[in-house]
């Protein structure tokens, strides 16, 4: 006869040990070097972040203030788009709303659960790829 064991398997553990500090840090880092000198790569990479925050400030209603401050730095980032594209210096009018919405990105981290904002990452990511997607289809159509 087989002997039955007590021990109850643990669900897997995924290790995303310092996923907040890793976007704070990217968030940081994108901000800083669109103040100095723009770069498409990291306007991309602030957009990202800003499009998985507003994921997450949409669908919880604790983040209501924040979900104003984070959707005006992104209007920001939109307005600043093609100055980045054509690698012009941004304004102070444009930094100021930006800076607002990575501060309040910082101040929201603590507060999100891990899975949340691995399901809010991945959400955006499909989002965003989804919209990519049909641009490219509709360009094939007009084509």
């Amino acid at each position: 006869m087989k002997k039955r064991s007590k021990r109850v398997p643990r669900p897997i553990k995924i290790p995303i040990t310092g996923m907040r500090n890793r976007i704070a840090l990217d968030a940081r880092i994108a901000f800083d070097v669109l103040c100095r000198q723009p770069d498409v790569e990291k306007f991309d990479d602030l957009i990202d972040i800003f499009n998985t925050m507003t994921v997450i400030a949409h669908n919880d209603a604790r983040f209501e203030p924040e979900k104003t401050m984070i959707s005006g730095a992104s209007r920001a980032l939109i307005l600043a788009r093609e100055l980045i594209a054509n690698h012009l210096q941004l304004p102070q009018r444009l930094l100021d709303p930006i800076r607002i919405g990575v501060n309040t990105i910082d101040e929201m981290l603590p507060r999100i659960d891990v899975a949340l904002l691995i399901n809010a990452e991945r959400s955006a990511v499909a989002a965003v790829k989804k919209i990519m997607r049909e641009e490219r289809d509709a360009k094939k159509t007009i084509e």
